[in-house]
């Protein structure tokens, strides 16, 4: 992970007089080039004007500090040919020293040279992703002008987030330059990935336990798909009974445990993160849109402190477009609320929105994203949570807050042209600046999605045995590419023989043995001659992988004599699933005659209820008929 660093210049000067020395008297410039190649390696040159400022001092020496530790090939020259450098390592930085040709003596004498040295220090491989920084440049006095460009491989990927936007961005000669300019490198320094996808390998466990005294039917969440990640499934064991999809789009697998029965669950597969959203023509339904701004336990969007103080955020912007008051109400959590890493603890409480407002200064993932919901969703903006797994090298710039295996929280709004997009107001926070609102990182891996509810359900690394800390999360980068291959079986299930006039069911059962989400369709079925009542087309899936769909239909023949062979076909995405069926007259099997017999018995049990009815009711007509009318 990146470091946040900073750049110190310091000016070491032999003085005509015994006066202290002045930082103002001197003035810099910088022309600055980071040229990553291939193999990470940035050969950073600097091209730095001194100019003196006065007629007392001169100066023939410069020590330049930078947070980095594999800095090596340092090289300094001007117009006089090389000059003397001398390098030392203190903690987690490196000084430059180097020793000037010519002194700087004389009121704007100005000795232009040149530094260069190489590091591997701010370039870093991630998997499929280039993470490439710059550090930010120290406020000095009279640092007249700061250029920065950086200079990237076309083949390292398109850029997927670059913090600060940089001023220019071109394409030449293989290489991709982004410009930077000094007011930009003055609150932070560049942070730039490239990418257009990052694999992931993940093996979870879940610890299932039935404390009960009956059997229980109970579920985990599994990773799911998303707008933004494909993931695939090696193995799950044991396997489940079934995998089903809820309406955030989470997988659920579900298991039986006996009474008193203790079950870990295994699941290996792999992840696939994208920086583009996968879906063309996003669509939210109008009833999950109402429960994506509705209040919950932790998003209480309808109390007086959140409404009141989304006015404040929006105040003279009610007009304003959603999109441009989500971001006023993501800058507003950004700025306010701070990081406490002292909360960190195993058993942390979650304060929810409003105690998040009246604790600003104690917040971690779970507060940054709560508040953000909650006032977006007080704004008439669909919002939700995501929890997962957030690749982190350095914790201190980007922290991961919820324990040692769930590891982060971050939310997602709903937008009308892109559908939904993921922001990390957290991460924004602690690295200074970074820009997480414009395009998330390759480095967010969803495993549950809460929208519906702001308690469930829980990601993996939270199925824990009581009073048990167990390691159950473990994701690593990975090379290898997969793609994902759903295989759907379907099994259709009749009687060995379909008597004739006697009620049917077809039952159908779609299973996906493959690795992978198999999207979703219809279901049609139907037949030759064989009369099936309901077999209008039928929406199925999404199945996912180790997953079950069931459907029931009723058939009928056209008379009691019907005789034949038949074909029942069940028609999933243009792929067709047949069964051989016969069809034949009930009486002409051994048992016919005892339904012959059932049937001409209800048929005399029905016509003696009839005529007995018709007998009691003459009966009554005819008392009737001899009764006098009451006065």
């Amino acid at each position: 992970m990146i470091k946040k660093v900073l750049v110190f210049l310091i000016l070491s000067f032999f003085l005509f007089l015994p006066k202290a020395y002045a930082a103002g008297e001197f003035a810099t410039s910088y022309n600055v080039v980071y040229d990553i190649g291939l193999d990470g390696v940035a050969t950073v040159t600097q091209k730095i004007t001194l100019r003196n400022l006065t007629t007392q001092y001169y100066a023939n020496q410069f020590k330049l500090t930078i947070g980095a530790t594999d800095i090596f090939d340092i090289k300094a020259s001007d117009e006089g040919g090389a000059m003397e450098v001398a390098s030392e390592k203190q903690g987690s930085s490196t000084t430059i020293s180097v020793k000037f040709n010519q002194q700087v003596a004389g009121i704007n004498k100005v000795l232009p040279w040149t530094l260069s040295f190489k590091s591997k220090d701010f370039a870093q491989n991630l998997g499929k992703v280039w993470e490439v920084r710059a550090p930010k440049i120290s406020p000095t006095d009279n640092l007249e002008s700061y250029n920065l460009t950086i200079q990237v491989p076309q083949s390292f990927g398109e850029p997927t987030l670059i913090s600060p936007q940089p001023k220019n961005q071109s394409l030449s000669f293989g290489k991709i330059f982004l410009s930077f300019e000094k007011d930009q490198l003055l609150s932070s320094g560049v942070l730039a990935s490239f990418g257009t996808r990052q694999l992931f390998d993940f093996d979870l466990t879940y610890h299932l336990e039935n404390s009960g005294l009956v059997p229980v039917l109970t579920n985990v969440a599994l990773p799911p798909d998303t707008s933004f990640q494909d993931v695939i499934y090696q193995r799950i064991e044991p396997k489940p009974l079934n995998v089903t999809v809820d309406s955030d789009g989470n997988y659920l697998a579900w298991f039986r445990l006996r009474r008193g029965e203790k079950l870990d669950v295994k699941a290996l597969g792999s992840a696939k993160l994208y920086t583009s959203s996968k879906v063309k023509n996003p669509v939210l339904e109008t009833s999950l849109r109402q429960e994506y701004i509705s209040s919950d336990k932790y998003w209480d969007k309808d109390h007086p402190q959140i409404s009141s103080k989304l006015a404040e955020i929006l105040k003279g912007s009610q007009e304003a477009s959603a999109r441009e008051k989500v971001k006023l109400i993501y800058r507003y959590v950004v700025s306010t609320l701070k990081y406490d890493s002292s909360r960190l603890s195993p058993d942390i409480e979650r304060l929810g929105a409003v105690t998040t407002l009246n604790n600003p200064e104690s917040a971690v993932c779970m507060e940054f994203t709560d508040l953000f919901i909650t006032l977006a969703r007080a704004a008439g903006i669909p919002a939700r949570e995501l929890d997962g797994y957030a690749y982190s090298a350095n914790p201190s710039l980007r922290p991961l807050s919820l324990n040692r295996d769930i590891l982060h929280a971050w939310p997602e709004y709903w937008d009308e042209e892109r559908g939904w997009v993921m922001v990390d107001p957290t991460w924004e926070n602690t690295t200074g600046g970074v820009d997480y609102f414009s395009r998330l990182d390759l480095n967010h891996f969803v495993f549950s999605v809460k929208g519906l509810s702001s308690v469930s359900p829980v990601p993996a690394g939270s199925y824990k045995y009581s009073g048990e800390d167990s390691r159950d999360v473990q994701v690593k980068l990975s090379e290898n590419d997969f793609l994902g291959k759903p295989q759907i079986d379907v099994q259709i299930e009749t009687p060995p023989v379909i008597l004739a006039a006697l009620p049917g069911k077809i039952k159908v059962k779609v299973s996906n043995q493959g690795n992978a989400l198999f999207a979703s369709t219809n279901l049609g079925v139907s037949a030759g001659r064989l009369n099936i009542l309901d077999a209008s087309s039928r929406p199925l899936g999404p199945v996912p992988a180790y997953g079950q769909a069931f459907f029931e239909f009723d058939s009928r023949t056209k008379s009691i004599f019907d005789s034949y062979e038949d074909q029942i076909t069940v028609l999933i995405g243009g792929q067709k699933y047949i069964k051989q069926v016969f069809v034949r007259p009930f009486f002409a099997f051994g048992s016919a005659p005892f339904i012959v017999f059932g049937l001409a018995g209800l048929a005399g049990v029905i016509y003696a209820s009839v005529l007995g009815g018709l007998i009691i009711r003459r009966r009554i007509l005819k008392i009737s008929s001899h009764a006098k009318p009451s006065s």
